[in-house]
Parts: structure tokens; sequence; C-alpha cells
């Protein structure tokens, strides 16, 4: 995601530029990269294979590609209606009706014969189904969908009042808000409903870890790349679950305690998705409940089972029961790790091993914790 939208700014700054700047020349095709990117992203990213989403973004292009290539103004607006219809059916998650299909597309069919002589009643009616998807996604605190249709209706008003002016910064305005609404739909339509700050930080986190602690990582590719797994191991320093996190580029759930929540920095922990766990508390049900709710979502669980930090001689400190019961309530394995080295600028000796899934199912509570035990024990014993 961070290096779409990357791209996306480059895509910008290139057609803005090109606007003023002699050096860039922007052709028409050009103008046309923005949503070409975006659709094949989404096509690419679009886990749910909901084929709204990509037919959302296919009629965007259909009708950027009328805009910029035709110059059929009223005809792009009648397929913009199209695009505003499937948002909505998106708001309201229903089904796309054949009968709305139909009645639209003789509307463009009708708009391509008439053109220009019916631009305003196109125009206003575009208005209102913006209006109302707008209303909509504000009323049911859908906001980045809000947003990104805000972003859309600034860039039409841009459009229209060029139209009348044909103002340049009018023009640079309309990429301005266009674009940032094709990387806010992009947001909303994947799986970046869920987990978008941890998506946008993690590639940040890990280039800055490999950069600054150059941590060796071993057998990250026990980590599947999809369905539930819990991950167990030895806790060593207040960085390991960053560590954990940058041996997968899937989001990593990290049970973390409840003060790390409640304290100046609580959104950033919030941010990367841990999970708060009350360690003054004889039991941890909301904690059980949530993991359990994740792992039945077929995403990954991080924990130590030490359940706090081993600054004592031994090994490893006795392991609590929790990873054990969480994964034998959804059928989900186990990998243990073990973190050895130091946390130090440019580490030769940072190291974090993987060991192979652990089945727990038929496994007693006891047996299987003290079978996790022994494993992380084990890699620990062989790192150091």
């Amino acid at each position: 995601m961070l290096i779409y939208i990357v791209i996306q700014l480059f895509f910008m700054i290139f057609i803005l530029c090109g606007k003023t700047i002699t050096i860039f020349e922007v052709n028409n095709i050009e103008r046309l990269l923005p949503i070409i990117f975006s659709l094949l992203y989404i096509i690419k990213d679009n886990r749910s294979k909901d084929k709204r989403i990509i037919l959302i973004f296919f009629m965007i292009f259909l009708a950027d590609a009328t805009f910029v290539l035709m110059n059929e103004c009223a005809t792009g607006i009648s397929i913009y209606l199209i695009v505003q219809y499937l948002i909505m059916v998106l708001l309201i998650n229903n089904k796309i009706s054949k009968k709305w299909i139909y009645f639209l597309i003789i509307n463009v069919i009708i708009t391509i014969i008439v053109r220009k002589r019916i631009v305003i009643v196109e125009a206003i009616v575009y208005f209102l189904f913006s209006m109302i998807n707008i209303i909509y996604a504000s009323k049911n605190n859908m906001n980045k969908l809000k947003c990104a249709l805000i972003m859309l209706f600034l860039c039409d008003i841009c459009i229209a009042l060029d139209f009348f002016y044909n103002a340049l910064y009018l023009s640079r305005l309309e990429y301005l808000f266009y674009i940032i609404f094709q990387i806010l739909l992009v947001l909303y339509c994947t799986d970046y409903r869920k987990n978008t700050w941890y998506k946008l930080l993690s590639p940040i986190i890990r280039i800055l870890m490999k950069l600054y602690y150059n941590p060796t990582i071993v057998n990250k590719e026990y980590i599947p790349k999809e369905g539930s797994i819990v991950i167990a191991g030895n806790h060593k320093h207040a960085l390991d679950p960053i560590l954990v996190d940058c041996a997968t580029k899937r989001v990593v759930h990290t049970l973390a305690k409840k003060d790390l929540h409640d304290g100046k920095f609580g959104w950033f922990f919030r941010a990367i998705e841990t999970i708060p766990v009350d360690l003054k508390a004889e039991h941890n049900k909301d904690a059980l409940i949530s993991a359990i709710k994740v792992l039945e979502e077929e995403g990954v669980i991080n924990l130590s089972p030490e359940a706090k930090r081993n600054y004592t001689d031994e090994v490893l400190l006795p392991f609590k029961p929790g990873a054990v019961v969480m994964a034998k309530r959804t059928n989900t394995k186990i990998i243990p790790y073990s973190i050895t080295g130091d946390y130090k600028f440019r580490s030769k000796n940072l190291k974090i091993e993987f060991g192979r899934p652990i089945d727990v199912s038929n496994l007693s509570v006891e047996e299987a914790n003290g079978k996790l035990f022994e494993k992380v024990k084990d890699l620990l014993i062989k790192n150091k």
C-alpha cells in the first residue's frame, strides 16, 4: 500500500508540474495513468474478490477515458452516474440491480446521441447522487469513503468552474483532489478498511529495524501467508514484538500489557493492532476473546507465554497456557520462536528463529504447553 501511495503521489506531481514546467510534456494518455494504476492495484489486492469494487474502478477509468481522450463531457458525467450508483450499492452493501444498470446504460447511450444539449441535466442528477452518497457515508461513520467522496466532489467542482473560467489553478486542484480521492477509495475498498495504520507503518518500521539493528531472521517461511496461526516465544526486550512483525508482511496482533494502551503512546500501540492484557488480573477474559476472534477471522496472534520479560538467569520463565488455549479453541497451530542477541546498532548477533508449527489439537492443555516450552527452550539453547 505504501508503494501504491508513493507512486500515486509521483503521478500527481508529474501531472501538476507538466502544466507549468516545460521540461515535462504531459499528454492526455498520461493523465489516465493514476486510474489505470489504481484499477490494476485493486484487481491484484481485492482479496474479497468483490466484483462491485473492480467494476467501480473500471467505470471510473471508462469515464476518465471519455473525458480525456474523446473530450465528451456529457458522456463522461453519465458514466460517472454509474460510478455513483455502484458506490451507493457498496454503501448499503446491496447487490447490483440489473434494472438500474440497464437504465443508466440507456442514459449513457442517449447522452452520446444528444451530447451537449443534456449536459446540465446530467450534471444536476450527478450532483444529487454525490450528495446522497456523502450524507449516507457520513451518517454511517464510513469516514474513509466519506472523505473520498468529498474529494471527488471537490474535483468535480473544479472541473465545472474550469469549464467556465479556464483557470490554471483550478486545473491543478482538480488533479490534487482526484488523486487523493483514488487513494482514499483504494484504502476503503481493500483490506485496508482494517489495520490501515499497521499496514502503512509496518514497511517503514521494517526498514528502520533492518538498517539500525541488522537482525537475522531464520525460517520465516514457516509463517503461512494466509490462515490463522499463533506465534509464541521468549520475551527479552521491549522491541521483541516489532522484531516478530518484521518477519512477515501479514498483520500481527500482539498481546501487550494494558499499561501501554493507557499511556501517552497508547495511540501507537492501538494503531499497530496490539491486544491489551491486564497483567494484574487473575484472568484476562477480554484479551482471550479478542485473540480468538482474530484467529477465527484467519489472523495472526503473537504472544510470549512467559507473560513478562525475563530478567533472571533462567533460560526461560514458566509458560502460562494462554497460547495453547486459544490455539486449541480455534484449531490453530503454534509456531515457536526464540530471540537471542543484543539490540545494538548494527548488531552482529541479534537473531530470531522460528520453529516448525506445532499441532496441539490432540494434546491436553498441559501437554501442549509443555511441548511448546521445550521447543522454545531448545531454540534458545541452540542459538545461545
